[in-house]
């Protein structure tokens, strides 16, 4: 009986059509879309041998999974819907990103080679190049990158421009603030809690969340916001009203938060209303 992995190394290989040996390595990835062929196979990989394969001590299932890769490329049926149904939906999804590009972004061309040797390398669970989390993660942060990068030059272009006025002044961090009423009480620490009313807004004026809105001021630590509130809490005596500018980086990042796309930086009209007991 063949060992499983040696197993899936020739089986990939005839997947992929290839006719040479194959073999766990690292590949050039000389581009972003080179990193994310090889990502996408090299998660696959991942995927199908933990779900699939690892008990797999025949190759049964394997080659049902193949028969059924081969069936989707080629959109035909297959006999055995518990693996080969799975297998050919991956085959289908393959053909279709071949002709609407990887992931279904046009502007990514499918890479056989590149997927296939991701595919070794992710059944085999070769890290030379990289882990599975750090797969992961690059293939999460690159396509929200691409897919939001619009909402990060568009903040970063609102900022660039809204640091020339004279009223706004920028921290070190990239926070900016704008001074709509000077308190003259005492300023917060990061473990105090505080009451206060905001208005917080998009760069296009969509309103997202609003204590203002709602009438009701709200209260919380100052050290369980996102960091711009919470640098910029520290800073304000309690009566003050400002206006914070907010980077992407210093609310909700790369990930976003419900209502708010990732990469988008926000604006808040904040009154300091007293730190609670």
């Amino acid at each position: 009986m063949k060992n499983v992995h040696v197993l899936i190394v020739m089986a990939a290989a005839f997947m992929m059509g290839a006719c040479t040996p194959n073999k766990p390595k690292d590949v050039e990835l000389a581009n972003q879309t080179d990193s994310l062929n090889y990502v996408f196979g090299y998660i696959n990989g991942m995927d199908i041998y933990q779900y699939y394969l690892a008990s797999d001590t025949t190759g049964e299932k394997l080659q049902q999974l193949l028969d059924g890769i081969q069936a989707g490329l080629k959109e035909k049926s297959t006999a055995n819907p518990q693996v080969t149904g799975l297998a050919t939906q991956i085959g289908q999804t393959l053909k279709m990103q071949a002709e609407q590009g990887l992931m279904g972004d046009s502007t990514l061309t499918l890479d056989f080679e590149l997927i296939k040797q991701g595919l070794l390398n992710g059944l085999l669970g070769y890290e030379g190049q990289m882990n599975g989390m750090e797969a992961q993660n690059y293939l999460q942060t690159t396509m929200m990158a691409r897919q939001f990068g619009p909402n990060k030059e568009e903040g970063e272009k609102f900022l660039a421009e809204n640091a020339l006025r004279e009223e706004v002044t920028v921290t070190e961090s990239g926070l900016q603030y704008e001074i709509l009423k000077e308190g003259k009480g005492k300023k917060p620490t990061a473990t105090d809690k505080v009451k206060v009313h905001y208005h917080g807004t998009l760069i296009d004026g969509t309103v997202f969340d609003s204590s203002v809105d709602r009438g009701e001021p709200a209260v919380f630590g100052v050290n369980q916001v996102i960091a711009g509130w919470t640098e910029a809490l520290q800073l304000m005596p309690v009566g003050s009203k400002w206006k914070l500018y907010i980077p992407y980086e210093l609310a909700y990042g790369e990930r976003g938060n419900s209502g708010i796309q990732p990469y988008s930086m926000l604006i808040f009209e904040v009154e300091l209303l007293g730190i609670e007991k």
